[in-house]
């Protein structure tokens, strides 16, 4: 027994050695090093928990050091784990510092983080120096003695210190990927309303050359709108991970609440002009029910995704169409009443089955967006979708007429063909916009599974081992 313990305890001091090793080649070079390591009580060192844990510690590390324009080495930087922990060390040059002022940058970054009492940055003058603060740190489980009177007095179970820098660390970096994939998220609906608005041509629709059948907006009428409504997305995601009921339909009000003040802000910003009413529903159900899927796995998974929606508005056609007053009369309800098509309700209480299964394989197979990929999308959901807007504005004949053309555009994909579907739309005063916000969902579900964070977002950490 007394073997097992001096051999961790001896792998620790020898991965100690090599790291002071490491320092002392760097300053050989003539380069002040600083290095970030974590302070974990026990052995082993790491588990998933304090790895992803230093991964984040050390993503704001090096973007705190940028900001007070520190060059970092990184081609020299090393990154390992070992007997003593994770850990990280790389030459730096700071023309406008002196290094009592780095290591004042580097406490007060400790200091400010939430669990910086398990973090440790230390900074080497070019002699290999370690240049030490004098200050003593609080024991992070009593954070009444210094750390190293408890540490000599075994005043806390090494079980209870394990246990609660586990738990502590888990729960942060479960909140950072919470926080980082919400703005994720969010960014990536924003761009596929940009280029749903930017392609160009499209028949009946704004876009950058062109109102198509609208007098009252134009391209930058949306790009108010888009900027307006795009405020409330995050939020949107954060509701979803927040949303912990069994019974999914109770959400329902939640993402109407949000949804009602974006189409204020959408109404504010255009001068009360509806140019995305739909849409704010569509993608408001989207983006709740992508921070519910994310909440419980590290991957999108679009038949969960699917199922999450389903659930959400399980019934919503007969609640809010089949039994709606006559009072509540909208556009949606005119026409549903009038030839029986549901429209976004629909579609969502469908599980965005035109989406899935329609227009985003025409994006799938596409590493890159590009004009032709997304009209052949638009042209495909235009070809089956039952869109209100054009039953509204110019009945079912229109409509069947229009999704003629647009399927014979995408069987036989010519500049003609594409324009004599515009030219439809012009002549008849119709305009596709249901198409066009299912055109947008395709685009941010390819974002988001052909997804790259330029940030580290760690995976959901579910356990963690003492």
């Amino acid at each position: 027994m007394r073997r097992n313990k001096i051999e961790p305890l001896q792998s620790i001091l020898n991965a100690r050695e090599q790291r002071a090793l490491l320092k002392s080649k760097i300053a050989g070079k003539g380069y002040q090093c600083v290095s970030l390591s974590l302070n974990v009580p026990g052995f082993p060192k790491s588990n998933p928990s304090v790895y992803y844990f230093f991964k984040y510690c050390l993503q704001d590390l090096q973007f705190t050091l940028k900001s007070h324009l520190v060059e970092l080495h990184n081609i020299e930087a090393i990154e390992r784990c070992d007997a003593a922990g994770d850990f990280f060390v790389t030459p730096f040059t700071a023309d406008k510092l002196g290094i009592i002022e780095l290591k004042q940058i580097c406490e007060n970054f400790e200091e400010s983080h939430p669990l910086g009492r398990f973090i440790d940055v230390d900074v080497n003058d070019e002699k290999g120096n370690c240049i030490s603060s004098g200050k003593s740190k609080l024991c992070f489980y009593c954070q009444v003695k210094p750390a190293i009177e408890c540490r000599r007095e075994q005043a806390h179970e090494m079980v209870q210190l394990r246990s609660l820098m586990f738990s502590n660390m888990r729960d942060y970096c479960n909140r950072q990927r919470e926080s980082l994939l919400s703005k994720q998220l969010a960014s990536l609906a924003l761009k596929a309303l940009l280029y749903e608005i930017s392609l160009t041509p499209k028949p009946g629709l704004v876009d950058r050359l062109s109102n198509g059948s609208h007098a009252d907006m134009n391209f930058l009428t949306f790009a108010d709108s888009s900027a307006a409504i795009s405020l409330y997305f995050e939020e949107l995601v954060q509701a979803g991970f927040a949303f912990q009921d069994e019974g999914y339909i109770r959400a329902l009000p939640i993402i109407r609440n949000i949804g009602l003040r974006m189409e204020a802000a959408m109404f504010r910003a255009t001068g009360n002009i509806n140019t995305h009413k739909g849409l704010i529903f569509l993608m408001g159900l989207t983006l709740f029910s992508c921070g519910k899927l994310y909440s419980s796995l590290n991957q999108f998974d679009p038949e969960y995704f699917r199922s999450i929606v389903r659930d959400i508005c399980r019934d919503i056609v007969k609640r809010e169409l089949k039994d709606s007053k006559p009072s509540n009369s909208t556009h949606g309800l005119t026409v549903f009443q009038s030839s029986g098509f549901s429209g976004a309700r629909g579609e969502a209480e469908g599980g965005f089955r035109t989406v899935f299964e329609i227009g985003l394989p025409y994006l799938t197979k596409e590493n890159q967006l590009n004009d032709t990929a997304l009209t052949q999308c638009f042209l495909a959901i235009a070809s089956q979708n039952m869109d209100t807007n054009i039953l509204f504005r110019g009945g079912q004949d229109a409509l069947k007429a229009f999704q003629k053309l647009c399927k014979a555009a995408l069987e036989n994909f010519t500049d003609s063909n594409y324009l004599e579907v515009a030219e439809f739309c012009r002549n008849e005063n119709i305009s596709p916009g249901g198409s066009a916000d299912l055109l947008a969902l395709s685009i941010f579900f390819w974002s988001v599974m052909k997804f790259e964070s330029p940030f580290f977002i760690s995976p959901l950490i579910q356990s963690y081992d003492i």
